[in-house]
């Protein structure tokens, strides 16, 4: 921590590296007198250090500026190394320093000289960047950019383009500043996203409902459109090519991203947790209970919560091999275990760290070698290999998974079949690594429980795979084959690795609770006398991974019914 005149003076440092050439002494745009704290915690505190500011100062404006899942809508993203971007409405900072990592320059336009100040300061650091306040209507580049962003601007351009078509209009100067072959990132809400339907205030107005009157309601010059909408208005302003992403559970705080190329799967959908909790009078409906029939029924891409649209004027091939048509994103761990996984159009399956820290491309390393491991023990697993940029690849298989099997034996009622599925789990962990003393078990060495020489938490496990859960593993015929294993645990209890695989399956499936409640479960395989040192040990392991910070911020928002009440879903 810095002291009051340390940070008081890299403020000013920042502010007098802004470019005010284009600014009109006017901030039309702000959250309040927040944002001076905002920019007193980004002086005082260094990037890494942002989710502890959060966490110490809790606000949903200070979450929202500095968390850095905002990063996720592109820390994904094929970003050209040697490219110039043009950031417009650079607001905080969040996504400016991740441009400067990943592009040679980037030009950041904000209206608001305070926020303005913050995304300087918060890019202290990087010697790529010039910032400039003013309305991007006003200003005159001597250049021409290979990317321009456009991220929750375009909605507003009723109010700040003097025009009668201003939205149009805006984005036709837009075109005028991107290369011949340059790409324009849009990320806007959908006017007729799920959470609007369920009841959510609108993000722009506040008004429940607001969109879906065509903003008859809350009486502001703020829009946003649907799907068709914003293709036409792209095409209409010389966007001949737009490829649709959409952002789960929104732009603002994604944690995965899919397209039309691969829309969600009924396996996958706890990636839909929203993390809004709409007013209890407009609630209709909760939304993460109805994406199953939305994805059903093929109409996913109408009622998506938010877009990303990848627009360009020259021939924009979608059958690219490299194009990414799919993201999931684990930011909400601790810094040295962040990774993503992509899917491109090719078929290639590519795991790559989130930060470029040493540790994450241990854990690459490491999970190649967990699964060289269980495959020498007689199991079943996908080969993944290593690419030309260190990250682990391996070839998209069109199979279910093993969580599928769960959720259709649930769907029917069949219980004899659930308990079929967790033997033939339990078979695997069980021969997944070599037998080890039972005075060797973890449990004891961290003291979770006293060693008395009996056999309650029966096999120990030399090695224990604790990512031997349903989601990461494949069906073929009668052969399952595994993926994705990460994280291992020394002297392990075979019990305890089906524990973690149970709470996998009960937290993505609660209604399992009501065909065979957790007890029922917990005494089928012996667990009674080990569940209070299963529990114990597994939030051990889930402080090790998960960002602690992260996980207080929504431990005290969830006291303050801001966030979900059910903590372990987002685990």
């Amino acid at each position: 921590m810095f002291e009051k005149q340390g940070w008081e003076a890299r403020v000013e440092e920042a502010a007098q590296k802004l470019n005010l050439q284009w600014y009109k002494n006017e901030d039309r745009y702000s959250d309040g007198d927040i944002e001076d704290d905002i920019i007193k915690y980004i002086a005082q505190y260094e990037p890494e250090d942002y989710d502890k500011a959060v966490c110490e100062h809790l606000d949903w404006a200070v979450y929202y500026h500095l968390t850095n899942v905002r990063r996720n809508l592109l820390n994904w993203y094929p970003f050209q190394k040697e490219a110039s971007v043009l950031e417009i409405g650079a607001g905080c900072g969040a996504l400016t320093g991740l441009l400067c990592d990943k592009c040679k320059k980037v030009t950041a336009v904000e209206l608001s000289k305070r926020r303005a100040t913050a995304a300087q300061l918060r890019c202290r650091e990087k010697d790529n960047l010039e910032v400039i306040v003013g309305n991007l209507n006003d200003i005159e580049f001597g250049e021409k950019f290979d990317y321009i962003t456009l991220i929750g601007v375009l909605e507003y351009q009723g109010t700040y383009t003097d025009s009668d078509s201003p939205y149009k209009d805006f984005l036709v100067k837009i075109k005028s500043l991107l290369k011949d072959d340059g790409k324009l990132l849009v990320a806007i809400e959908n006017k007729y996203g799920i959470k609007y339907w369920c009841g959510a205030g609108e993000d722009h107005t506040g008004v429940p409902f607001d969109g879906l009157n065509q903003y008859k309601l809350g009486g502001q010059k703020t829009r946003t459109f649907a799907r068709e909408e914003l293709t036409k208005l792209l095409k209409e302003s010389g966007y001949t090519n737009c490829f649709f992403y959409y952002p789960m559970p929104d732009y603002k705080l994604p944690t995965v991203v899919y397209s039309d190329q691969y829309k969600p799967r009924n396996e996958n959908l706890e990636n839909a947790a929203p993390y809004y909790i709409p007013s209890d009078e407009t609630l209709l409906i909760r939304e993460k209970g109805l994406y199953r029939d939305i994805v059903k029924n093929n109409v996913f891409p109408f009622f998506a919560n938010s877009f990303l649209v990848e627009c360009s004027s020259s021939l924009l091939d979608q059958g690219e091999e490299e194009k990414v048509i799919f993201a999931v994103l684990n930011s909400r761990r601790q810094k040295e275990y962040r990774l993503g996984t992509l899917i491109k159009n090719s078929g290639k399956v590519v795991k790559f760290p989130l930060e470029n820290t040493a540790n994450n491309h241990f854990l690459l390393s490491q999970i190649l070698d967990n699964m060289e491991e269980i495959r020498s023990r007689g199991l079943k697993t996908l080969p993944y290999r290593v690419n030309q940029q260190n990250e682990l690849e391996m070839d998209f298989v069109k199979l279910p998974l093993l969580e599928n099997y769960f959720r259709d034996a649930l769907s029917k009622g069949d219980e004899e079949e659930i308990w079929d599925l967790w033997d033939g789990i339990l078979e695997k962990i069980d021969v997944s690594s070599e037998e080890a003393e039972q005075d060797q078990c973890i449990i004891y060495e961290l003291k979770l429980d006293q060693y008395q020489g009996n056999q309650k938490y029966g096999k120990i496990l030399r090695k224990g795979y604790v990512d031997m859960v349903p989601k990461n593993c494949f069906v073929d015929g009668d052969e399952l084959l595994w993926f994705d294993q990460e994280w291992t645990l020394d002297y392990i209890p075979v019990k305890f690795v089906l524990y973690r695989a149970m709470v996998e399956v009960y937290t993505a499936m609660p209604e399992m609770e009501n065909l065979i409640p957790a007890t029922e479960f917990i005494k089928h395989y012996k667990m009674e006398e080990c569940l209070d040192a299963f529990i114990e040990l597994n939030q051990l392991f889930l402080d090790m991974v998960m960002n602690p910070y992260y996980v207080g911020i929504l431990m005290e928002r969830n006291n303050k019914h801001v966030f979900r009440k059910n903590v372990l879903k987002l685990l």
